[in-house]
């Protein structure tokens, strides 16, 4: 709580909160419920500049709070691909991965396939590396044999994709390959991308 290293920073300093206070234009009870975890209205800005005059400096890392909210393109490029699958295959969405730090979820479990089989979708792609790192993970952390990247067959995510050979090397299995396995209820063969 960014209160309790006010307090500490404060402290350490040794500032009184009316002295503190006084440096950032506040009064020392708005100080104490700065520390005390009671004022809302605090801002990024304001919280940096309180925490810059006991010698401190803000840093903020992201954590992952469960399944991500997804937008309508994400949604849409789920359902199309949902519908290129054998009624035999049963898609789960947003499927938990057991025992995955941070609540860890795939975007789709296919259950019915002959492989343990899951699918990452991605309307945009940008960062391959992480992409695939992340992909990587996923596959590991859910003991998949198959995992597949749906992406937005979009002029640019064709482009990124077709020049990244390290990518096409890790997913060789193609677009029309992998659907036509999956229409039936087969097996993929190989991990892959589908472009739809």
């Amino acid at each position: 709580m960014i209160g309790r290293e006010i307090r500490r920073g404060r402290r350490m300093a040794g500032l009184s909160q009316n002295a503190l206070g006084r440096l950032v234009n506040l009064s020392d009870s708005e100080i104490g419920r700065i520390e005390r975890g009671e004022a809302d209205w605090l801002s990024v800005r304001d919280a940096s500049k309180i925490l810059s005059a006991v010698g401190l400096k803000l840093w903020m890392q992201t954590y992952p709070l469960g399944s991500p909210l997804r937008d309508a393109g994400h949604l849409r490029l789920l359902a199309d691909f949902e519908a290129r699958i054998s009624p035999s295959v049963t898609p789960i969405r947003e499927w938990p991965i057991p025992g995955s730090p941070g609540g860890r979820a795939l975007d789709l479990l296919l259950v019915g396939l002959p492989k343990r089989t899951g699918a990452e979708a991605e309307t945009v792609v940008d960062d391959l590396q992480a992409l695939e790192r992340d992909i990587n993970l996923k596959k590991r952390e859910a003991d998949l044999e198959r995992m597949l990247l749906v992406v937005r067959g979009s002029h640019r995510n064709r482009d990124i994709i077709r020049d990244s050979p390290a990518l096409r090397r890790s997913l060789p299995a193609t677009t029309r390959g992998i659907l036509a396995a999956l229409s039936t209820g087969r097996d993929p063969g190989a991990d892959g991308i589908v472009l739809l």
